[in-house]
């Protein structure tokens, strides 16, 4: 199961992979020397070589009665072909140790890709492997010891594996690994606002939503930053601002009091100040009166 086979059509080889081999039940009476014993197998094509080039693809199919060879190694150095600069060694043949397996790696970067199996089949072993044939600390020239891969290790599987390539950063930092730090910033505003106000009705959250778009508008407007397009900030951008700022302007706008004729002026008495998550105080409404407050 998984073998190549070759079928040979003049110049050309067809090359198929064997999926399914089986055999029929033997009969009850008759000759057992000459009875058929009804073994088969189904190929599924999967390219052709003409000379020493393997492509994938079929531009004719074999005929009835076509003989079928087991493939050799030479067949199988056609098949793998010769490595390419984009290309990183996985491994070994399996049938044949002596022929490198390799991947493109513009191929598996720029695709979704999966490594799927029953558990206790080597998932994990294939990650760290195919990590490591990638980065190739001991052969720079054989892989690519520039790349940047970012592993996300919920259940701590590679750090062991990969410690002598990786740098490792932990909430929970070990001896030997680094801190994680997430800037608060970086959240979406609704898991934000969960960690830090807790249950909202809906007015708060547009409250709350509103300033922080402002913020993060007033950060980019100050200067650039790189990758983001000033005309599609939105309240989840991660763009950085102060959380004191926040405090500091929502609870203004909450406190103010007002005075004057109009009642249209601050009754400011304290400015306050927002490093210090001091709040601003303002002249407190007189009994009576018809001072106005937001909020």
């Amino acid at each position: 199961m998984g073998s190549f086979v070759r079928i040979p059509q003049g110049y050309q080889d067809l090359y198929g992979v064997v999926c399914e081999v089986g055999a029929n039940a033997a009969p009850q009476n008759g000759d057992g020397d000459n009875a058929n014993s009804g073994r088969w197998m189904r190929v599924e094509l999967a390219g052709e070589a003409i000379g020493g080039v393997f492509e994938r693809g079929l531009s004719q199919h074999p005929n009835i009665n076509d003989a079928v060879h087991i493939v050799t190694e030479t067949d199988l150095r056609r098949i793998y072909g010769p490595g390419g600069n984009d290309q990183v060694k996985v491994g070994a043949l399996s049938s044949a140790e002596n022929i490198a397996v390799r991947l493109s790696l513009d191929l598996l970067v720029t695709r979704h890709s999966a490594i799927l199996g029953s558990t206790g089949s080597g998932k994990s072993t294939t990650v760290a492997s195919l990590l490591r044939s990638i980065v190739q600390p001991e052969a720079p020239a054989g892989g690519s010891p520039n790349a940047r891969v970012l592993l996300l290790d919920l259940h701590g599987e590679y750090t062991s594996a990969l410690a002598d390539i990786a740098r490792v950063f932990s909430a929970t930092p070990e001896p030997g690994q680094e801190s994680l730090f997430v800037p608060y910033w970086a959240l979406e505003a609704g898991e934000l606002l969960d960690f830090i106000a807790g249950d909202l009705n809906e007015n708060q959250e547009i409250a709350f939503a509103d300033k922080i778009h402002e913020l993060k508008s007033a950060r980019v407007q100050q200067s650039a930053l790189p990758g983001l397009d000033p005309q599609s900030l939105t309240v989840d951008s991660p763009v950085p601002f102060s959380l004191k700022k926040l405090w500091y302007d929502l609870i203004d706008f909450e406190t103010t009091t007002f005075t004057g004729k109009d009642r249209d002026q601050p009754a400011i008495e304290e400015n306050g100040n927002a490093n210090t998550l001091t709040p601003p105080r303002y002249t407190p409404h007189a009994m009576g009166t018809v001072a106005r407050q937001s909020g």
